[in-house]
């Protein structure tokens, strides 16, 4: 009996394999992750852009990116976005840093271009009940993406791929389209709890969770060299009113990184 088969079939009852959607949980589930609507939902696709090399080694400018298997030069992106770490901590020094620094799908960047870089935040309301679904664009043979999220753990309401057989490779807009049509699995006997989970190649994953722990939480791709060329995002939880108050004399971080021209080296 296989975890996590890779062919992502996880909507009917099999003798070879499970899926983490198809467990119960052995504690109660709060009533309000098992409501029709979540407050907040998200889509969140994930692939990478290969770079040219013209692009990466262009005279004075220099690149993340990881040479991948076969030679391809490659950077992660989540809802097209590559994440940057702030110069500062957020958590205790949020006024050090410039809000153009923060960005999110509905907010990029002015001419950021393909290779979109900016602290990548998305801000929840406290106690909002919020869906997450991630959709796997990079589809690489036999690759299942390990999603972690700081702070929390969540319900998997939904594990699978494509039900169209006429679509080889699942996108944000198939996903959106699926999602409108009600032929994304959702599951909400006992959705087993969970703070990892893998993302089936060209498949998706729905989690839910309530936004009851304010905060500045990281959620990435376990992968670390994934990491490292942006594939994470915060979720930014709360307001500043909502933390305990920044201890007097606490110590204060400099700016940990370089300058990115995109921002004028204004950090």
């Amino acid at each position: 009996m296989v975890l996590n088969p890779l062919d992502a079939i996880c909507n009917k009852p099999r003798n070879d394999a499970i899926c983490v959607s198809q467990l119960r949980n052995a504690k109660k589930v709060d009533k309000r992750i098992l409501q029709e609507r979540p407050d907040v939902k998200i889509f969140l696709p994930f692939r990478f852009l290969f770079y040219r090399p013209e692009q990466l080694f262009a005279p004075n400018t220099y690149n993340r990116f990881l040479a991948a298997t076969g030679g391809d030069h490659v950077i992660s992106l989540v809802d097209e976005i590559s994440f940057v770490g702030p110069p500062s901590p957020p958590l205790s020094q949020l006024d050090d840093i410039p809000p153009e620094q923060f960005c999110n799908g509905d907010n990029r960047p002015p001419n950021c271009g393909q290779n979109c870089m900016c602290t990548h935040t998305i801000d929840i309301p406290l106690n909002a009940i919020v869906e997450v679904v991630l959709v796997d664009e990079v589809q690489s043979p036999n690759l299942s993406h390990p999603f972690h999220l700081h702070g929390y753990s969540f319900n998997v309401i939904g594990i699978g791929r494509s039900p169209d057989k006429n679509v080889k490779k699942i996108n944000l807009k198939h996903a959106l389209d699926l999602d409108r049509r009600g032929l994304l699995n959702r599951h909400f006997n006992l959705p087993p709890s969970k703070d990892t989970i893998a993302v089936p190649n060209n498949g998706y994953v729905i989690f839910r969770f309530r936004a009851d722990n304010p905060g500045w939480w990281l959620f990435h791709c376990h992968f670390l060299f994934h990491i490292v060329i942006g594939m994470n995002l915060i979720i930014h939880v709360g307001t500043q009113e909502d933390l305990p108050p920044i201890p007097r004399n606490f110590p204060k971080c400099g700016n940990h990184l370089p300058p990115i021209t995109s921002y004028h080296g204004h950090w």
